[in-house]
């Protein structure tokens, strides 16, 4: 795809016409906004199909190294195109520069981020928490087998498919941060990953690789079914705490550390965590107790802070909560059909 200069305006604004080389689109509203750029609801005129268009910010268009990432981002998005697993990201169709300057990106529309759906309806049942993680999983497998790294993973990441309120097919979306695991070297540690689901092996500048886009999983995971964030902090020494307070953490990595994890007091989102091994106290449903357990125990192997331990994505797919294996004691139960039929509406076909 290359970048073609627009033929008219020299800003992006609603209800306007813009022009790339092959198509011109009609500008309505801005429906997001962020640090970096501004996302309008936009048509392609022709055919009335229904788009977004990204653009960068007054205050990033005149800096030289944003623009570099900026650029970077569409090459990462041209080639999650080759992969077979491309359904599970969003998908660019259009680019071009404006006379300004500035950057534009056409994309496709899609429905609610995961995080507008978590606030405005609340935790999701584990039926539907499962074929979301999967897809998610199914995802970061295609991004390691590109060598792509995400590195902002979460709820505002992950959108849903525009639809019906029923539609559970969701995709991947802002690669803004996502960067080439061979050039892995040149990225700071600082700038990746919202603290809430930052990586041990960034808060302790460790190597980093494939498995810190994991360890978000693992966060968003139970912040699905419970609603609340696993690690509800906003600043990374409290997020550290958290961490050697409830994970095994090797003391190679803490040696040096002047903290004291004890005196830290436990997120809510944790001990909503937790909470669902009380749960399971005088329960007769056998197969809500295996699942709940299975769902525990992908989380936690998620969550190692080891990431050469940590499990991976192709290995999270074979799991037995993403894969309900453990339901074959229960072929006939309504849970299982249930999970079933939700799992085949977001199957994909490579």
């Amino acid at each position: 795809m290359t970048l073609t200069e627009i033929m008219g305006n020299d800003v992006l604004q609603e209800n306007t016409i813009v022009c790339s080389r092959s198509s011109k689109y009609t500008v309505h509203n801005i429906i997001g906004t962020g640090n970096f750029s501004r996302v309008y609801s936009a048509t392609m005129l022709g055919t009335g199909n229904e788009v977004v268009i990204k653009v960068l910010n007054d205050t990033c268009s005149s800096k030289r190294f944003d623009r570099k990432l900026y650029f970077k981002e569409l090459d990462l998005l041209n080639r999650l195109k080759t992969s077979r697993l491309r359904a599970r990201y969003v998908q660019v169709r259009d680019a071009f520069l404006l006379k300004s300057g500035k950057l534009c990106f056409v994309m496709e529309r899609l429905g609610s981020t995961l995080h507008s759906v978590l606030h405005n309806i609340g935790p999701l049942p584990m039926a539907m928490c499962r074929p979301i993680v999967r897809q998610i999983a199914q995802g970061l497998a295609g991004l390691k087998c590109l060598g792509i790294v995400h590195a902002d993973l979460k709820p505002d990441n992950i959108m849903f498919c525009a639809g019906t309120a029923h539609n559970l097919m969701v995709k991947i979306i802002d690669f803004g941060c996502a960067f080439d695991i061979k050039k892995v070297e040149t990225m700071h540690h600082k700038q990746i990953q919202a603290i809430p689901y930052r990586a041990p092996e960034v808060c302790f500048r460790s190597n980093l690789d494939h498995g810190l886009d994991i360890w978000a999983l693992g966060c968003i995971m139970p912040e699905i079914v419970t609603g609340v964030k696993l690690f509800g902090v906003a600043e990374e020494e409290l997020l550290i705490k958290m961490i050697l307070r409830t994970r095994p953490v090797p003391k190679s990595l803490i040696s040096n550390l002047p903290i004291d994890s004890q005196e830290t007091n436990l997120t809510s989102g944790w001990i909503e965590f937790q909470n669902l091994y009380a749960d399971l106290i005088g329960q007769r449903d056998q197969q809500w107790c295996d699942d709940i357990v299975w769902f525990m125990d992908l989380v936690y192997k998620m969550l190692i802070v080891m990431p050469e331990t940590r499990i991976t994505a192709v290995d999270a797919l074979a799991h037995p909560f993403l894969t309900i294996v453990h339901f074959i004691d229960y072929p006939n139960t309504v849970m299982t059909k249930k999970n079933a039929e939700l799992m085949a509406t977001c199957a994909l076909d490579i």
